[in-house]
């Protein structure tokens, strides 16, 4: 297994790659290739590039969740997947609009958006994405260090306010 930082908030001097409060990694394990996370924006798309990595070819996009600093850059991922519908792997409610003091901090694109650019896989439970390979679903919160709700609130079809 292999997994490369696509983006994340740090840089390393003399590494010229682009930096951001953002996460994407690319991974690759047993033969399958897949972008967890893509970023805030499109800056995972051009340090892919610069270490020539295509994302446009991944079996699968996996969201870890639907903050925007994890969604943010689908918009542009999606704008260069133009021949291709990939799948898409995340928890359901990470799809949904999230809000915080007034601000919109979740996925940039709407729903029917994603469907249609976009094969959903959505599931609260684990899914072996290789022989080795665990999207892990939903993660209860049950250590002390992490807050016991996500940042923001969460909206959810139904019209329920969720806050995990």
């Amino acid at each position: 297994m292999e997994l490369t930082v696509l983006m994340d908030n740090h840089t390393e001097i003399d590494v010229y790659y682009l930096g951001e409060p953002a996460v994407s990694y690319w991974i690759r394990a047993d033969g399958k290739q897949f972008l967890f996370d893509a970023g805030y924006s499109d800056a995972f798309l051009h340090n892919a590039q610069d270490m020539n990595i295509d994302v446009t070819v991944a079996d699968a996009v996996i969201l870890s969740h639907g903050h925007n600093d994890h969604t943010g850059g689908l918009r542009a991922l999606l704008s260069h997947m133009t021949n291709r519908t990939p799948r898409l792997i995340a928890h359901p409610h990470a799809l949904s609009p999230k809000h915080l003091g007034g601000m919109d901090i979740g996925m940039p694109l709407p729903l029917d958006v994603l469907s249609h650019h976009m094969k959903l896989t959505l599931t609260k439970q684990p899914l072996w994405l290789t022989e080795r390979l665990l999207f892990l679903g939903e993660i209860p919160r049950t250590v002390a260090f992490e807050p016991p709700v996500a940042i923001g609130e969460t909206y959810l079809a139904d019209g329920d306010v969720c806050s995990k």
